[in-house]
């Protein structure tokens, strides 16, 4: 028989302004009976709004301990000297508390036999991260042309002059490069982007992703590092480009107009957007760059 429960989103929430959320947890449960959590085990995709999703996981692991001991009590020689009870009122004290980067939603009801029933109905609909897209060959194609161009054509080395797939900060905003040409500074950034992509959606949050980390470092420069590397000042007006890939002939609308869009950012953010049958133009540009500092 089932009994009225309910369920609150835990959600990161990199940028409160921007309001752009994602589910990283559910929690159900009724005051004076059973409760359940589940948490996702991969934060990559939260972290795609940017910043580092991965620091929540003690937040989130401490939740999760603190509903396993009151549902299932430890034994009395091991259990911590304050276990709070988990009620309704202790998750409102925590949603005050997390009211930033983590939060916690509103409860809303649902209908199970048991608060465990109850999160595994809600899981997958919910928070379960959906299988990633194929990436697309296209784009792993102009990735690896690019890096053969820069080391033939602009006669760079990687790991020295030529950087693979550098972090970028600007303030708490984190973000990826393809590349990163370098000598005492940051002289050229680089990405590449296909449109022959099924899941659009995706695609659509990966751009919108990349263009607020660009317009923020666009405002005020921004620190690069990959690897070992020491971090690199880049500066506001760095040369950008991008690589990419049209959409299909008969590709669907939607596809064409996420292009349409892309570009338009792409010029009102000073970024230089170059077909897939010119990378040659990259790598000539970042050879330039570097003779001439």
């Amino acid at each position: 028989m089932t009994s009225p429960y309910l369920y609150w989103l835990v959600r990161y929430v990199p940028d409160v302004a921007r309001g752009e959320r994602v589910n990283v947890a559910i929690i159900a449960g009724i005051d004076g009976g059973d409760w359940a959590i589940r948490t996702a085990p991969d934060l990559r995709r939260a972290s795609r709004l940017g910043g580092d999703a991965g620091a929540l996981r003690p937040w989130l692991e401490s939740l999760d301990q603190t509903i396993c001991d009151y549902t299932r009590p430890p034994l009395s020689l091991f259990a911590p000297d304050e276990s709070p009870s988990v009620t309704r009122s202790w998750l409102d004290r925590l949603s005050h508390r997390f009211n930033n980067v983590l939060q916690i939603s509103p409860p809303a009801p649902v209908e199970a036999e048991s608060a465990h029933d109850a999160v595994e109905f809600l899981y997958p609909v919910l928070v379960a991260t959906p299988r990633a897209p194929t990436r697309s060959v296209t784009r792993r194609r102009m990735v690896d042309n690019l890096s053969e161009l820069y080391q033939r054509t602009g006669s760079l080395e990687i790991g020295e002059s030529l950087l693979r797939r550098p972090h970028v900060q600007v303030g708490r905003q984190r973000g990826r490069f393809e590349f990163a040409v370098i000598d005492d500074q940051v002289d050229q950034l680089s990405h590449a982007f296909a449109f022959d992509v099924r899941d659009i959606d995706a695609l659509e949050q990966e751009l919108q992703s990349w263009h607020f980390v660009v317009s923020q470092l666009r405002a005020s420069g921004a620190r690069l590092s990959s690897g070992a590397q020491h971090a690199l000042n880049a500066s506001a007006n760095v040369p950008i480009a991008v690589a990419f890939q049209d959409p299909a002939a008969g590709a669907p609308q939607r596809m064409v107009d996420v292009f349409e869009a892309a570009r338009e950012a792409w010029n009102s953010l000073g970024v230089e957007a170059v077909p897939s049958q010119e990378l040659d133009r990259i790598a000539i540009e970042a050879r330039d760059l570097l003779s001439a500092a």
